[in-house]
């Protein structure tokens, strides 16, 4: 069979266990932590009316509110968990898996007034449809320049809908085949408003390429593994890979690979800021000379590379993907928020002047970035020191449901008293609900 093939046979024929199952509630709770306190970032407010302007009805904008066509929630809230960089991250392809499928799937499930059970199980399967291919197609895609979730993101949000909508095999190979062929997205887009649109676009795009499919357009059945198809196309890796990728669906579940935020910045900066506050209770008012990390070689070649290209941050995106404001930030705090990537913060004269006695060493023994370690030398010549192999979050250091809860309680200010304990327990039992608007009618702030 083709790759799209043996997707489409997994994707019809697969059981999802119940620990899968509650994995992707947490996934999704995930995600609606990331999205509460974006409502007003300016990126949103622009595709928002950009997205909704001819109206529509089916589904809803998260937190807005707005009714509007599924493509254009989808659009929207795909933006939505990505903008504050606070959503998923499957570090072993460099990518956030859930933000491009879960605004798809979930904006099909509040038009069909699907149940949330077929809404989870869609979910799940989608992801790992995305994650086989992006384990076949990473690192060398991401080298190249692509964002993997642009690449991979519309697969996982045509696979989800297909079995949302209950497709037979056929039409959801041309649903993937459709996904494969368009996918996109540039890397150059980190720092900008425009990795957020990344999002939204290729959540759109992968509901498009369902609602096609069911409509009898077609595509090739080796668009993935095809002459000039979506492997050739983007990566490098080597074809004997295909095989053992596909051949894990459904016996290992690789959305438990899955690393959760606890503070909203980008995912090579997690690491950093909490050994900062690690060593923070321990400088007992001594002056920092110097900071130095040790990273694993990719974080040191990605921070190196923003700064030569940002220069110092100019807006709250650069802020976010900037490791040694991060750090200089949370320093000055004493915790990280999204008040540590506003204007405030990354023109503070203070922030700016530790940032520049930052500085990042390659560490070779540092297979990925789930840890790293950091060295403050204070003016008075002592040092502190503090080392982390898995910051929290990450599969070896799992945050627990109740922290999950407490997240997007931080987060939720601005939702009506009582509305977030709501939200919360509604995720938890979403697979007992007959209908999914009984979640998506609470996602809006002014109600």
């Amino acid at each position: 069979m083709t790759v799209s093939e043996t997707l489409a046979r997994f994707l019809h024929a697969t059981t999802v266990p119940d620990d899968v199952l509650h994995e992707t509630k947490r996934l999704i709770l995930n995600q609606l932590k990331a999205s509460v306190g974006a409502a007003d970032h300016p990126a949103i407010r622009i595709l928002h009316d950009w997205a909704t302007e001819h109206g529509g009805t089916g589904a809803s904008v998260h937190w807005l509110g707005t009714a509007t066509t599924p493509q254009s929630a989808a659009m929207v809230n795909g933006a939505l968990y990505e903008v504050l960089d606070f959503h998923d991250t499957y570090i072993p392809c460099f990518m956030h898996a859930v933000s491009a499928v879960l605004p798809a799937v979930l904006a099909l499930a509040e038009a069909r007034r699907s149940s949330g059970a077929d809404l989870l199980r869609a979910l799940a399967l989608g992801i790992e449809a995305e994650l086989a291919v992006a384990t076949i197609l990473m690192p060398t895609g991401y080298y190249r320049g692509a964002v993997p979730a642009g690449l991979t993101g519309g697969v996982g949000a045509a696979a989800a809908c297909s079995v949302l909508a209950g497709l037979d095999e056929a039409r959801m190979v041309h649903a993937l085949g459709i996904a494969m062929c368009t996918a996109f997205g540039l890397y150059a887009s980190v720092g900008s408003m425009t990795l957020s649109y990344i999002t939204g676009a290729t959540a759109r795009s992968g509901l498009s390429a369902f609602e096609l499919a069911t409509r009898g357009f077609t595509a090739p059945a080796t668009a993935f593994e095809g002459d000039r198809g979506m492997f050739q196309a983007q990566c490098d890796e080597d074809r004997a890979k295909i095989a053992p990728a596909l051949a894990t669906l459904g016996r290992e579940w690789r959305l438990f690979g899955q690393t959760y935020k606890v503070v909203p910045t980008e995912t090579i900066t997690h690491g950093p800021v909490e050994c900062v506050l690690a060593v923070l209770p321990r400088a007992a008012g001594r002056t920092v000379d110097r900071m130095t990390f040790h990273v694993n070689p990719l974080v040191q070649s990605i921070a190196d590379e923003r700064r030569d290209r940002f220069g110092a941050p100019s807006s709250e995106s650069e802020a976010t993907f900037d490791l040694r404001h991060c750090a200089a930030a949370a320093w000055l705090a004493g915790y990280f928020t999204t008040a540590q990537t506003a204007p405030a913060c990354y023109t503070d004269p203070a922030v700016l002047a530790l940032r520049d006695r930052i500085g990042l060493i390659a560490d070779d023994a540092r297979a990925t970035f789930e840890g790293c370690a950091l060295d403050v030398r204070f003016t008075d010549g002592s040092v502190e020191r503090h080392d982390i192999t898995y910051f929290l979050g990450t599969p070896g250091n799992r945050v627990p449901d109740a922290m999950l809860g407490r997240l997007f309680r931080d987060y939720a200010g601005a939702l009506p008293p009582g509305r977030a304990d709501t939200i919360i327990d509604t995720v938890w039992t979403l697979d007992r609900l007959p209908d999914v608007r009984s979640l998506t009618d609470l996602l809006r702030i002014d109600a």
